[in-house]
């Protein structure tokens, strides 16, 4: 947009300040990093299901998983 990084950071900052005031923007800022926090703590949860979880590792290549809860025909 601008030259600078720093020029678009203040400008976007002062924008927000103008559109919800200064009492509302603290609270905003809290249920953001909030949001991101609780986002990448389920993408972290994910990944760990995954590798726990053959059946799921087994769909991502395509693979059929193999478990004890296969029945048997003789």
């Amino acid at each position: 947009m601008f030259a600078s990084p720093f020029k678009d950071g203040v400008i976007v900052l002062v924008i927000l300040l103008l559109f919800f005031g200064p009492k509302r923007l603290p609270a905003l800022s809290r249920a953001i990093g909030e949001s991101v926090k609780e986002f990448k703590g389920g993408i972290t949860e994910g990944s760990k299901d995954e590798e726990s979880n053959p059946e799921i590792t087994a769909a991502k290549t395509g693979e059929p998983a193999a478990t004890g809860s296969e029945s048997k025909t003789s």
